[in-house]
């Protein structure tokens, strides 16, 4: 990993290429992102008001990008991919994350001259619009149990969080990667990325709006448990696959080439299913 908190222009056809490097990643050590995948599904259960949302989402940044950078590492076995959790930089982590809560919450202050704005933003439970699901007040939606209305919305709230803001994957990146331990290096370091690659970020963006596009469609027509259930198991997979998105983006960003990037994993699957 570069020591450099310069970041480097992504290369074309990164779209492919991080969807190949991901299924590599997930090949490389299926017992832990199964395992991976079962913590978000208990984390995401749990209510989660909208003055935790980003911190939140910086923690399952930085619970996803552990354990990428571990299996990506060729480090597989559940117990070392637990280790590589364990050895996150919790700490400045925590100072990033309040950091940016001082942020946002200067800019909820300056909203307070539109308080009529204000007011709908605080009267959801999440900060992204997958809280218009709450706007439905529809007899089949509060029907359904709090746990999967909480499940629905913190999965697939937190996949739109980490899409619409770029810059909050690489800070976070940047950190868990080792690159720096100081939370405001490494919150301008995400967001010169994100400056220096702006097509790629508009491409999240524009994935984003057409997650709250779906979230919006989808939020008439839950009517049974079921169909609830299934959209909160595979809003759970998106938040995964949107966090290995994210990995790769750090590390082309501020380390290897995207040629490189899948190499060490590639050999660790080999030698996995060699064995």
């Amino acid at each position: 990993m570069a020591t450099s908190l310069k970041p480097q222009s992504i290369e074309a056809g990164w779209m492919t290429r991080w969807w190949h490097d991901s299924l590599l990643l997930l090949r490389g050590a299926p017992a832990s992102f199964v395992m991976l995948y079962l913590v978000l599904l208990l984390l995401n259960v749990a209510w989660q008001p909208l003055i935790l949302s980003i911190p939140i989402a910086c923690g399952v940044m930085a619970i996803i990008f552990a354990v990428a950078m571990a299996v990506h590492q060729g480090r597989t076995q559940l117990i070392d991919v637990g280790r590589s959790i364990r050895d996150v930089p919790w700490w400045p982590l925590s100072r990033l994350v309040l950091e940016i809560a001082l942020l946002v919450m200067a800019l909820l202050m300056l909203m307070l001259l539109f308080r009529h704005y204000l007011a709908g933003i605080l009267s959801h439970d999440h900060i992204s619009s997958a809280a218009t699901l709450h706007n439905v007040r529809s007899p089949d939606w509060q029907n359904l149990p709090e746990w999967l209305r909480s499940l629905i919305t913190n999965g697939l709230g937190t996949a739109q969080t980490m899409l619409s803001n770029a810059f909050l994957l690489l800070s976070v990146g940047v950190i868990v990667a080792g690159i720096t331990t100081r939370a405001y290096l490494a919150l301008l370091a995400g967001i010169q990325a994100v400056l220096v690659n702006v097509r790629v970020w508009l491409v999240f963006l524009l994935a984003s709006l057409l997650l709250q596009g779906g979230i919006t469609f989808l939020s008439a027509r839950l009517h049974t448990f079921g169909a609830a259930l299934l959209v909160s198991i595979l809003g759970v997979a998106l938040l995964l696959l949107v966090g290995l998105y994210g990995w790769c983006f750090v590390r082309e960003a501020f380390g290897l080439p995207g040629a490189q990037v899948a190499k060490r994993v590639v050999v660790a699957v080999w030698r996995s299913t060699g064995a």
